[in-house]
């Protein structure tokens, strides 16, 4: 933190040294550091510009992390009531899943998710929107077998969420019906919250 406010006062005290002295190389100076941080926020940050292009610029030059989640935990999705609030950091704009991370060979590709959750928003004290999960949104196929999957994504929501809520945003999920036929897995269940892929 230090570093950038040095170096900040360094880049200012240049800039002002030079709009005395020599006017076109502090414009350009500034144009350049203009389009430097839009073409960085445009890439990794938050930045009001529409999914669509979001999704192609990651296309062209992809973030490393990019499909990294945001979020894992274990989870009890065959106990009835469980609940557990979760406080989301996201990185980038885009569509996220709230799903589930199968370890081992992974589940039957014929599986189907029996449960009900309750999904519910905050940002910092204030609701903002509950929803339900009843069903599997998509899956992905373990990479030993086409017979089986590794991953079950269960709801899929919008960062930013009602087009402006960003930071100190919360989640709660409550099992409101259980998926019994997750129990025998135990430990390989994991919770995660994860950017979708685009589509």
């Amino acid at each position: 933190m230090i570093i950038i406010i040095i170096g900040s006062l360094i880049i200012l005290g240049f800039l002002i040294f030079s709009l005395i002295k020599k006017p076109m190389i502090t414009i350009s100076v500034l144009v350049l550091i203009v389009i430097g941080v839009f073409v960085y926020r445009f890439i990794f940050g938050f930045f009001p510009i529409p999914i669509g292009i979001r999704h192609l610029a990651h296309w062209i030059a992809p973030p490393k992390d990019l499909f990294q989640p945001i979020l894992e935990d274990k989870f009890l999705f065959y106990e009835k009531g469980f609940t557990k609030t979760y406080h989301l950091k996201p990185k980038y704009f885009g569509g996220y899943y709230i799903g589930f991370f199968v370890g081992g060979e992974g589940i039957t590709s014929k599986y189907k998710f029996k449960g009900k959750l309750d999904v519910e928003f905050f940002w910092k004290d204030k609701f903002l929107f509950k929803d339900g999960a009843t069903g599997w949104v998509s899956a992905a196929y373990s990479k030993n077998a086409m017979t089986y999957f590794s991953e079950v994504d269960l709801y899929r929501f919008d960062i930013p969420l009602e087009g402006k809520y960003v930071k100190e945003v919360r989640v709660k999920i409550t099992v409101l019906e259980p998926d019994e036929e997750l129990e025998q897995f135990g430990d390989l269940i994991t919770l995660f919250i994860k950017i979708a892929p685009s589509k």
